[in-house]
């Protein structure tokens, strides 16, 4: 089964970026060309190798990479826009009952 990956809002992570770094230059060489990527990928606290699902803290990030030396920050996804929170289904919901 293939799951379609989820689209950002990359003009609120460009907007976001403006706000907040300016015009700001790769602290590793200088240089101001950024290149922001598509894709949002998930950052997982490490368990010794071992793949934990379930009820463990993911981050989304966004990666964003100097064109001149490949310095690449991760941008929280969910700060600066690019995703929005899943909503939680109420437990209530879940059941189908009401109050």
């Amino acid at each position: 089964m293939h799951m379609e990956k989820k689209k950002i809002d990359t003009q609120k992570l460009i907007n976001h970026l403006n706000g907040k770094w300016g015009q700001v230059k790769c602290p590793l060489c200088n240089h101001g060309q950024w290149n922001i990527s598509d894709t949002v990928y998930e950052l997982r606290e490490y368990n010794d190798g071992n793949m934990v699902i379930g009820n463990v803290p993911i981050v989304p990030v966004v990666p964003v990479t100097c064109m001149n030396c490949g310095n690449t920050v991760l941008v929280n996804a969910l700060l600066s826009g690019a995703v929005t929170q899943p909503k939680k289904v109420n437990e209530n919901e879940k059941e189908g009952g009401d109050e």
